[in-house]
């Protein structure tokens, strides 16, 4: 297939089991999640996959030492707050994120140490483009069974 190189090809075949050009056509997302809901941090629990959150960074802190260093930012909005981590990269995000800002915040909930937390989040610094929390790029997204 033009555009698809060997290495492409390989991560196809793979990762998602993706052998001809009729598997590909046939390739269909396994659900879809919806990035026009925000929901309140006190309303998170580990029974919801993918959510999205709106608030303020409140606190950044580097933690842990040589090459166990993370990232943590504390994210608040009216009800309460939530850790976002970063293992990798954390480096760039910390120049990246401004504390006292309003992000719109994506990704998957997880507990550590009995506090609620979200791991290598996808950030939208809050805008006018993304008013009442609503994604300007997306609304509603594929996911590919894992």
């Amino acid at each position: 297939m033009k555009g698809v190189g060997p290495q492409k090809g390989e991560l196809l075949r793979k990762e998602v089991g993706i052998f001809t050009f009729r598997d590909l056509l046939e390739y269909f997302p396994f659900r879809y999640v919806d990035r026009t809901r925000v929901t309140k941090i006190t309303s998170l629990h580990m029974q919801l996959d993918y959510v999205q959150v709106k608030g303020r960074i409140v606190h950044m802190e580097v933690m842990g030492d040589k090459r166990a260093k993370r990232l943590v930012a504390r994210l608040q909005d009216d009800t309460g707050t939530l850790d976002l981590v970063w293992f990798q990269g954390w480096q760039w995000m910390q120049k990246s994120l401004r504390e006292g800002v309003q992000y719109l915040v994506f990704g998957k909930i997880a507990v550590f140490n009995g506090n609620l937390q979200m791991s290598h989040p996808e950030m939208d610094l809050l805008t006018e483009n993304i008013a009442d929390g609503k994604r300007h790029r997306s609304r509603c997204i594929p996911l590919p069974k894992n």
